[in-house]
């Protein structure tokens, strides 16, 4: 009868440390799947998307160098209404530039991308390779990036382009490498970093770009404002923004698919001055847009060495150029 009577208190203490156990164990399977998947996140490697600016470096003194050769297609052209013209002697250039990165602390970084460009079209060439204007900018993350919430970095961006590119007395249009005005920059980079269905990491940039011009620079000749021989006078450029979203995908910790949509847009330039025969000219070059696209595959041998390649090309704009631009980059971390 003793034993009788101390089955239900002794079941229900077996019921209840039964449920405890339950209770832990799925607490543990709960905490073992986060840190899987958190490790997941940060053990995978990138590269970068082929357009996105990068955040700040993470440590001070970290060298980061991206070289890049890119060649641009002309396809046509948009018109005022957004209609897109085929043509038929279209400019192509190849452009060689590499992004230097130097961690001044922690949080600050010192950034410039020198370039040149050769153009040609079927009756010409431009006279050698020509570097293109030069742009130094800091770059400051306020916000580190939380994986666990997703919550992301924000670097600021603020710098200046230097007129090192020619841009009048030009032997022909396909010479301009630049615009002859000291331009501010100013940008804004935010990096998000998720964990998606299947443990595949997920970064996404959303990032913006604007460009003011400081100075109006005095043109000659031939230049990239559409002037002709003779002309003599100033041009007063217009600023330019430009915005987008970057995603990248791993499929592997070394293998990663990754994009690019970006928006640009631009004040038209107005040029004042006189021509060949003495006659005023004031003309403005009108606003342009341009939306476009650029799928990449990466590969990275390590969290510090990879390369991207793919392809941009535009896909809708406004007063302004339709290209088709493959491209490949090698990025590098020391």
């Amino acid at each position: 009868m003793k034993y009788v009577g101390l089955m239900p208190k002794t079941a229900g203490l077996l019921t209840g440390l039964f449920s405890i156990g339950l209770c832990v164990s799925a607490h543990a399977q709960e905490v073992s799947q986060t840190s899987i998947e958190q490790q997941t996140v940060s053990n995978q490697w990138f590269t970068g998307s082929l357009v996105s600016p990068s955040p700040a470096l993470p440590k001070a003194g970290l060298v980061a160098i991206e070289p890049y050769d890119i060649v641009t297609l002309g396809t046509g052209y948009y018109d005022a209404s957004g209609h897109h013209h085929g043509g038929s002697d279209n400019a192509r250039t190849e452009t060689g530039l590499s992004l230097f990165e130097y961690g001044l602390t922690d949080r600050l970084s010192i950034e410039t991308i020198p370039a040149d460009n050769f153009s040609w079209n079927s009756t010409n060439t431009s006279r050698g390779q020509r570097v293109s204007d030069l742009p130094i900018d800091l770059k400051y993350r306020v916000l580190n990036a939380n994986t666990v919430t997703g919550a992301p970095s924000v670097t600021f961006v603020l710098g200046m382009e230097f007129p090192t590119g020619s841009y009048d007395r030009l032997g022909s249009g396909l010479d301009g490498t630049g615009g002859g005005s000291y331009n501010l920059r100013q940008g804004i980079t935010l990096q998000s970093l998720f964990d998606t269905w299947g443990n595949h990491p997920l970064r996404i940039r959303v990032w913006e770009q604007f460009q003011l011009p400081l100075t109006h620079p005095s043109v000659k000749d031939v230049s990239v404002y559409g002037t002709g021989a003779g002309f003599d006078g100033t041009a007063h450029p217009g600023s330019q923004w430009a915005a987008g979203i970057s995603p990248e995908y791993g499929l592997t910790q070394r293998w990663l698919l990754a994009t690019d949509i970006v928006y640009t847009y631009a004040d038209g330039s107005r040029v004042r001055g006189t021509d060949a025969g003495g006659d005023n000219v004031n003309f403005s070059s009108g606003s342009s847009k341009s939306w476009s696209f650029a799928p990449a595959v990466e590969y990275n041998w390590s969290p510090l060495y990879g390369i991207i390649a793919g392809v941009q090309f535009s896909f809708a704009g406004h007063n302004t150029s339709s290209y088709v631009a493959p491209q490949i980059a090698l990025n590098m971390v020391f």
